[in-house]
């Protein structure tokens, strides 16, 4: 089982997927655990997401890699654009159907399993002057998560997660969108809320995205660190003593759900593991000649 969260925020796109990914096995064996991440930076300009068979993925993010390759398709009108990331997404999927329908009932394949081919995606992608965020389903027809919309989930645990989120935008974002330290709070806690109520169905750790909007229309891509997921998991705990302490009407003593500007001091005398390093990448606004920048 996964699970995707996307959150719009007012100037970012805030992605959140549950840890590592299981593969099917045959026979009826458990499925064998993956030490991949199910979010992936794309030609250095998209994040995508997809839940099922990891290799399916990586065909996915190769054919949207050349799809984003191609010239001007950045400044394609919208409808193409969505039609042209719907068959670069939908093409690895319908090659491996043709395949698995061909060896199906062969000897030594017997039946073919659905989880090898049955996935769904979150894409975000910056257009024109804004950041967009997208669902493609299992038959790979494509729904924006628009500003009414504000998030969305996809996965096995997205029957699980749907309602707590949902709860999350009532109570913390009910009349607009979040800025980004909200969206990373919420798209965290969701998964991380699915994690400890469900240990069998996601593991850890957790996978933080941000693609963010910055000065001068560049756009930076950013992956959160153990340092900076710590800070959200110390906000989490003031918030939830907060929550705690007024509906037993008790003076709060906490700071409420502002992430802290500093992770909590480390405890013991040797880390428990290495912390990961904050990953960014930074897109820059094509010049007049119709190229590109990076740095």
């Amino acid at each position: 089982m996964s699970l995707i969260v996307g959150i719009r925020c007012t100037d970012s796109v805030v992605l959140a997927a549950s840890g590592p990914g299981t593969m099917p096995s045959e026979d009826g064996l458990p499925p064998a655990r993956q030490w991949g991440k199910k979010l992936r930076v794309v030609a250095g300009q998209a994040v995508l997401g997809v839940t099922g068979h990891d290799g399916l993925a990586q065909e996915m993010a190769l054919s949207l890699e050349r799809c984003l390759a191609e010239p001007d398709e950045r400044d394609a009108v919208e409808d193409v654009l969505r039609g042209k990331l719907r068959d670069a997404l939908a093409a690895p999927v319908q090659r491996t159907v043709a395949i698995h329908r061909t060896l199906q009932g062969l000897p030594g394949f017997g039946i073919t399993s659905n989880e090898y081919v049955v996935s769904q995606s979150m894409l975000a992608i910056p257009f024109r002057d804004s950041l967009r965020l997208f669902l493609l389903d299992p038959e790979c027809s494509v729904t924006e998560v628009t500003d009414e919309l504000a998030c969305a989930t996809i996965g096995g645990a997205k029957v699980i997660a749907d309602p707590f989120l949902t709860f999350l935008r009532k109570v913390l974002w009910h009349d607009g969108l979040p800025d980004i330290a909200l969206g990373e709070l919420c798209a965290y806690w969701t998964v991380l809320h699915v994690a400890e109520s469900c240990p069998g169905a996601l593991t850890f750790p957790v996978q933080l995205v941000v693609m963010r909007r910055g000065d001068g229309g560049s756009i930076d891509i950013f992956e959160r660190g153990e340092r900076e997921l710590s800070r959200i998991q110390l906000a989490i705990e003031r918030g939830e003593e907060m929550i705690r302490r007024s509906l037993r009407g008790q003076p709060s003593e906490s700071e409420g759900f502002a992430v802290p500007a500093e992770p909590p001091p480390a405890t013991g005398e040797r880390p428990i593991r290495k912390r990961v390093p904050e990953v960014r990448l930074r897109l820059e606004p094509r010049d007049k000649g119709g190229g590109s920048r990076r740095s």
